[in-house]
C-alpha cells in the first residue's frame, strides 16, 4: 500500500511532518486508513531530517470519531484481525523517536481518542469533546485505550469514562491533563505546527533521547527509564550539538545546532 492516500495524507516542510486525516465530514477510521498511518509512521522512522510530527485533520468538525460501526467485525476470526491491524498501526505512531503533536478540534471519541493518546503532546480547540464511548453500543476502547488512558490521567479517571462511556469537553481534559493546552476555535493548527518547528529547531539527539526515557519510564517503570537515561545521555553528551550548546553557554552566543 502507498505511504498516503487520499484520505491519509503526509507533508514534510521544515522538518515537520504533517499528517492529516481526510474522510469528510468526521474522519471515521478504515482499515485502509490504519494501514495507511502504520506506513507512514515506519518511514517517518527512518528520516532523520524529520524532527517533529503533527497529527492533524481537515475537517472543522471532528478530529476523528473512530471506527466506521456499520464496518464492525461479525465473528471472532476477523475481530482478532482487526484488533491488531488497529494496535499494529497505533503501536507504529507511538514508537516514533520523534515527538508527536496531535491537533484537537471537535470531536475526538473511539478510535479518534485512542489515536491521538499516541500522540505525546495533545492540544485541542475550545469546544473540543473527547470521549471513549465504546461501552455503549456493546464494545469497548479496545485499540489500545485501556491501556493507555490510565497512564494520561490516573486509573480513576480512566475507568470512569471508560466504563460509564462518559465524554469530557476540553476544560476537562486540561485539568485532567489528557490535553496539553485550549487553543481558541480555529486556531489549533497553526498552534500544533508553531509547537512542531519550535521542537524541531532543538538538538534532535537530545530530543529523541528525552522521548525515549519518557516512553521507557512510564511503559516500563521508573528503574527501567532511570537505566535509560544513564545510556542515552552518555551518548547525547558525546554529540556534536552538546559540544556546541556547552561552548555556546560559556562563550555567552546563540548556539548554531546541526542535529547531528
Amino acid at each position: 500500500m502507498p505511504a498516503t492516500t487520499e484520505r491519509v495524507q503526509l507533508d514534510i516542510s521544515d522538518a515537520v511532518a504533517t499528517i492529516t486525516l481526510s474522510n469528510p465530514p468526521l474522519n471515521p477510521l478504515t482499515g485502509d486508513m490504519r494501514e495507511s498511518l502504520r506506513v507512514v509512521a515506519e518511514q517517518l522512522r527512518e528520516r532523520t531530517d524529520v524532527r517533529a510530527v503533527v497529527l492533524a485533520s481537515d475537517s472543522d468538525r471532528a478530529f476523528s470519531v473512530g471506527s466506521d460501526i456499520s464496518t464492525f467485525p461479525q465473528d471472532v476470526a476477523s475481530g482478532h484481525a482487526v484488533s491488531e491491524h488497529e494496535h499494529a498501526a497505533y503501536a507504529a505512531l507511538e514508537r516514533l523517536p520523534q515527538p508527536v503533536v496531535a491537533a484537537l478540534r471537535g470531536h475526538t471519541v473511539g478510535g479518534g481518542l485512542e489515536l491521538a493518546l499516541t500522540a505525546d503532546i495533545r492540544l485541542v480547540e475550545d469546544g473540543g469533546v473527547l470521549g471513549l464511548p465504546e461501552v455503549r453500543i456493546g464494545v469497548f476502547a479496545s485499540g489500545g485505550g485501556t491501556q493507555r488512558l490510565p497512564g494520561v490521567i490516573g486509573a480513576g479517571r480512566a475507568a470512569l469514562m471508560l466504563l460509564t462511556g462518559r465524554s469530557i469537553d476540553a476544560a476537562t481534559a486540561l485539568d485532567w491533563g489528557l490535553v496539553s493546552e485550549i487553543v481558541p476555535a480555529g486556531g489549533v493548527d497553526d498552534a500544533a505546527q508553531a509547537l512542531a518547528r519550535e521542537i524541531a529547531a532543538l538538538p534532535r539527539r537530545g530530543v529523541r533521547s528525552t522521548k525515549r526515557c519518557l516512553r521507557e519510564g512510564l511503559t516500563h517503570g521508573r528503574v527501567r527509564g532511570e537505566a535509560t537515561e544513564v545510556e542515552e545521555i552518555a551518548e547525547v553528551y558525546a554529540s556534536a550539538d552538546a559540544q556546541e550548546g556547552a561552548r555556546a553557554f560559556v562563550e555567552k552566543r546563540a548556539p548554531v545546532f546541526t542535529h547531528s
